[in-house]
């Protein structure tokens, strides 16, 4: 039989145990868990793009900074969120995929964390990485919906999903990326977000073709993607469409896009 003093260590390591439950099972790395300051954040950034248009309504040309591919480089990345806060130029910021490295909770805080310190609205596109173990259903819950798209000074921003490998071979829902492109001929500029360039060898040659085909229809300005880390800007499939690769944070590379009336200007910023 165990006496009282044996007991009492047994007592004291559950108790801790008990008490400190949450904080144990919150950074397991499978876990999926997002706090609820963190949930659904897409919605807040919104709030804050329309405080900015009302802002700057009298204002025709307008700056966006472009990051992707951070990872978990997490002082390459809050380096260059502290150059893009001294742009008070810039109104928001996008992201163009693989946020993490693994799709773990613990790199999704990281980098809500990093991203929190902006001056500005930032908005992502999901990348392969983000899509890996619980990646996907985290992605969900911190920002909401994949495939998404919200105008700004009569400009419209397509964020959409082209992930294949990391997510079963499971077909881009081209229809969606169809139906959003419909009115593109309504907006003064339509830009297109994806994370993987449509020339990767993530793509089979039908779905190579078939994002070249809806965007080359289409009235898209541009189509912007990370995935390759390097800087890459031209019309790689000689048609209608530029394309545009932002070079990543571990490169010490961020862009930013000048949008004036009558064209778009590319910034490569090398920090």
């Amino acid at each position: 039989m165990l006496s009282k003093r044996s007991l009492t260590p047994l007592f004291l390591c559950l108790f801790i145990l008990v008490s400190s439950c949450e904080r144990i099972f919150e950074y397991t790395p499978y876990s999926a868990d997002v706090k609820d300051k963190r949930k659904y954040t897409r919605e807040q950034n919104f709030e804050k793009l329309r405080k900015i248009e009302d802002e700057t309504a009298g204002q025709k040309t307008f700056k966006i900074a472009l990051i992707s591919d951070s990872h978990t480089s997490y002082n390459s990345l809050a380096e260059s969120i502290n150059h893009i806060n001294l742009d008070e130029g810039v109104l928001f910021v996008i992201h163009g995929g693989d946020m993490t490295d693994g799709g773990m909770i613990a790199e999704y805080t990281i980098f809500y964390q990093i991203m929190e310190k902006l001056k500005r609205p930032s908005f992502t596109v999901i990348g392969n990485h983000d899509c890996l173990a619980n990646g996907r259903v985290i992605y969900n819950e911190q920002y909401g919906p994949e495939n998404y798209a919200f105008i700004f000074k009569n400009c419209k921003f397509i964020f959409f999903n082209n992930v294949v490998w990391e997510l079963n071979y499971e077909e881009p829902d081209w229809n969606w990326l169809i139906k959003e492109l419909e009115d593109s001929h309504s907006y003064d500029k339509t830009f297109v977000i994806a994370h993987i360039p449509p020339w990767s060898d993530q793509f089979s040659p039908l779905d190579t073709w078939a994002y070249k085909a809806i965007l080359d229809t289409s009235n898209v300005t541009m189509s912007i993607h990370g995935h390759h880390h390097d800087h890459y800007y031209g019309h790689f499939f000689d048609d209608s469409v530029p394309y545009l690769v932002i070079g990543s944070p571990d490169k010490d590379i961020f862009c930013k896009l000048t949008v004036e009336p009558d064209t778009v200007i590319i910034e490569t910023i090398i920090f």
